[in-house]
């Protein structure tokens, strides 16, 4: 505030809020609401999207310290997760090296060394809606469920840590693979074509 020259009763009247609760969001004391943001941006042409990240990303890192939330894990479904016996394909998972992000997540079937000479043979990427059923190193199946998409389209694999399931991708952990709906749908429109 001493920088703009203004001072809290000043600003509080020309966004019209109470100077106490001005006084206590500066402090630290309250947060931000979406309407204080707005208003609060508006006066100083700032963007309220960034006033309200910095409030969730305080907010945020205000919980992660809370040891309570910290003792809360990942939940795993109450039943097993079906895969069906037939019709699945058998591969490994793999990830693309980027240097600008995450890299693509895919799934490389067993069959494509035996394809030919096309280096993307037997590639196929994830769909929401399809299912993996992952091994470890020594052949034991850790994970069995489907593949869902973030409001990105990232993919995500539920029941597990981000973590743990992107080093299976990381480490080209063996995989099942079988294809839902939409990427079934999907193949028969590229057969059609």
């Amino acid at each position: 505030m001493e920088p703009l020259g203004i001072d809290v009763p000043t600003l509080a009247g020309h966004v019209g809020i109470d100077p106490s609760r001005l006084e206590a969001l500066l402090d630290g004391r309250i947060s931000f609401t979406v309407d204080v943001a707005v208003r609060l941006a508006r006066a100083l042409g700032l963007p309220p999207e960034r006033l309200m990240q910095m409030q969730v990303r305080y907010d945020f890192s205000e919980a992660r310290a809370g040891d309570e939330l910290n003792r809360i894990d990942v939940i795993g479904p109450s039943t097993p997760q079906p895969f069906p016996q037939l019709g699945f394909i058998r591969g490994r998972l793999g990830k693309t090296s980027d240097p600008f992000g995450d890299g693509s997540l895919y799934f490389q079937d067993d069959l494509a060394p035996k394809i030919g000479t096309d280096r993307y043979a037997g590639f196929h990427a994830l769909w929401r809606g399809d299912r993996l059923r992952i091994y470890d190193a020594d052949g034991a199946v850790i994970w069995t469920g489907p593949v869902l998409q973030n409001l990105d389209g990232r993919i995500l694999l539920p029941y597990v840590r981000g973590a743990v399931w992107h080093s299976w991708f990381d480490l080209r952990y063996r995989a099942d693979l079988s294809i839902g709906e939409e990427h079934a749908a999907f193949f028969q429109r590229m057969r059609d074509a």
